[in-house]
């Protein structure tokens, strides 16, 4: 839906109900598995989850726009072009096609137990469920920041070689497609980081990992790809963004890609 702009073809409108309509079985499944363990070890039967909200709050719209304004000595007009449709993204945030009369899959919680809370989970026989999620969102935690931090690299390889290099306009604009396509990649990943560890919060993370996962911000994202190059003087002092420095899952090691942002790294240590 993000892809498609809030002016959707026929055909991906098509694509969308289809979509839709796959979630919505897979749901509809995890929710029954869900009910039927939560009851069998909830000691008075109880089901109050059917009470729950049934939307999520997070939308994750402060990562739309990524990108914007932050390169510095380009041709406008040529990021312009490859952006045309970047209005269009920022209209998503309350979900276009969306029926006035219910809510859509997407936005459906999922009986986890970061949605039923904490509290619930240590009353109703549900602790050890709670530590497993907990467990497995410190994973998914990490697998986002992984795949940030390789897109991030990706982007900035991008441009060094191929939108700085371009010297027509269907080269340049086809080269920023490239990069706005990264682009996408870097929100959802942030997205899905961001909801993640709102998920641990929920789940009562302690201090400790809620200093290691801090809150992701779009200023965390953005990357001056004139200043990446390790052999620019006046680099020293420049501030890196927190996961740069965490070692996750040896992403420095992935290639070309991260060479530059690996490099600025060790440079501005």
């Amino acid at each position: 839906m993000r892809r498609a702009g809030s002016h959707p073809t026929p055909d991906q409108q098509k694509d969308i109900v289809v979509r839709r309509s796959q979630l919505q079985e897979k749901v509809d499944s995890f929710q029954k598995q869900a009910a039927k363990l939560l009851n069998s070890i909830s000691s008075d039967g109880d089901d109050f989850w059917d009470d729950a909200p049934t939307t999520e709050i997070y939308t994750g719209v402060e990562f739309d726009g990524i990108g914007e304004g932050e390169v510095e000595d380009e041709d406008s007009s040529s990021a312009g072009a490859a952006d045309e449709h970047q209005d269009e993204r920022r209209q998503l945030g309350n979900g276009f096609l969306e029926s006035d009369s219910c809510v859509e899959v997407e936005h459906i919680s999922v009986h986890l137990p970061s949605h039923l809370g904490l509290d619930w989970c240590n009353t109703n026989g549900a602790k050890n469920l709670a530590k497993a999620e907990l467990y497995l969102r410190e994973g998914q935690l990490n697998d986002s920041l992984h795949q940030i931090r390789i897109a991030l690299g990706h982007k900035s390889y991008v441009f060094r070689n191929e939108v700085r290099p371009s010297r027509s306009q269907r080269l340049k604009t086809r080269a920023w497609k490239g990069v706005h396509a990264i682009e996408y990649t870097v929100q959802h990943h942030a997205r899905v980081y961001a909801r993640a560890r709102q998920a641990i919060e929920q789940l009562g993370a302690d201090k400790f990992l809620l200093d290691r996962y801090k809150v992701m911000t779009r200023q965390d994202l953005n990357i001056k790809t004139s200043v990446i190059a390790p052999h620019v003087r006046g680099q020293r002092n420049t501030s890196l963004p927190w996961f740069w420095t965490m070692d996750v899952q040896n992403d420095t090691n992935v290639g070309e890609w991260m060479e530059d942002c690996t490099c600025f790294s060790v440079h501005a240590c």
